[in-house]
């Protein structure tokens, strides 16, 4: 395999990955890209999401949160309330094609469905959500409320499991640090630190045995075999070439449907992983994958 540069460090620098910040506020996720992207849209697997477009500029917005978020409290309410300013997430905007605010859709499955703009009957709305979480129910969607959040996050080095994980990389045994990360987050679903660990692993399992420049130049050959080009998106990144990993995937997932569809985009959420938050090319992927997503 061809030497890599400094990029391919990255995938061992567990030490260095730090938790994402809080996403939800109460019973109402205020959402932005990397929200939508990362959270909103599994969680629509799950329950269906309502999602609002508003403005606090905006009395009949701040209404239609106000009834939304009452009814969202109530017993059996079989739905996610999510809230975007569209004030600050202009990229959100674009993508719903939003005309003016408040605008109200329903996420079900990773779909969006349009329902209504500006404000609405209270009798109306309820019925609308009754609608919203019937047609969800008949494709087999509905559950135990899921609001996110931020589990605790403890120093990884007193987490066992991490401690073992590190040894493993030490001496190249992927299998064993992807077991231990593994144990971690069955003993603790959403850890951080097992998460990005995990995501870094099964990185460097994909690319094993693989010679760098035959997977290049077999992926230029056939941009429609969805492996090779997920593989070569993995040397890309490794290389250092960030946006055109991103670029590729994202292309991919528009080429793509169904279960070839959600592990690209699986795949993307886990190079995610691995950048800092304020990473500007994860920025720009972030907006990129919403986009596509529709």
């Amino acid at each position: 395999m061809a030497q890599l540069p400094s990029q391919f460090n990255r995938a061992f620098d567990l030490s260095t990955l730090k938790p994402p910040p809080p996403v939800a506020s109460g019973q109402i996720i205020e959402c932005n890209e990397r929200i939508f992207v990362e959270q909103l849209i599994p969680l629509s697997k799950q329950k269906p999401v309502i999602l609002v477009l508003w403005t606090p500029r905006s009395d009949d917005s701040i209404a239609l949160v106000d009834a939304l978020a009452a009814l969202s409290q109530k017993p059996g309410a079989n739905w996610q309330l999510a809230t975007v300013n569209a004030d600050s997430e202009a990229a959100i905007v674009e993508a719903l094609r939003a005309t003016g605010v408040p605008m109200t859709v329903a996420l079900i499955g990773g779909q969006v469905a349009p329902l209504f703009e500006g404000l609405i009957a209270p009798e109306q709305l309820r019925e609308l959500l009754e609608k919203v979480v019937s047609l969800a129910q008949k494709q087999g969607i509905g559950g135990a409320s899921t609001t996110g959040g931020t589990p605790d996050d403890d120093n990884a080095n007193d987490e066992p499991e991490i401690t073992a994980a590190y040894g493993a990389l030490a001496v190249n045994d992927l299998d064993r640090a992807k077991t231990e990360f593994e144990r971690l987050l069955a003993r603790k679903p959403g850890d951080s630190q097992g998460l990005q660990g995990l995501a870094n692993v099964e990185l460097l399992q994909r690319i094993a045995g693989h010679d760098g420049s035959a997977v290049m130049a077999e992926a230029e050959h056939d941009d429609h075999d969805v492996s090779i080009q997920r593989l070569a998106a993995d040397f890309e990144f490794l290389a250092g070439d960030i946006s055109g990993a991103f670029a590729r995937l994202i292309k991919l997932i528009q080429l793509t449907v169904g279960d070839e569809k959600e592990s690209v985009r699986l795949h993307v959420l886990s190079l995610f992983a691995m950048l800092e938050n304020d990473d500007s090319e994860l920025i720009k992927a972030r907006s990129a994958l919403a986009r596509a997503l529709f």
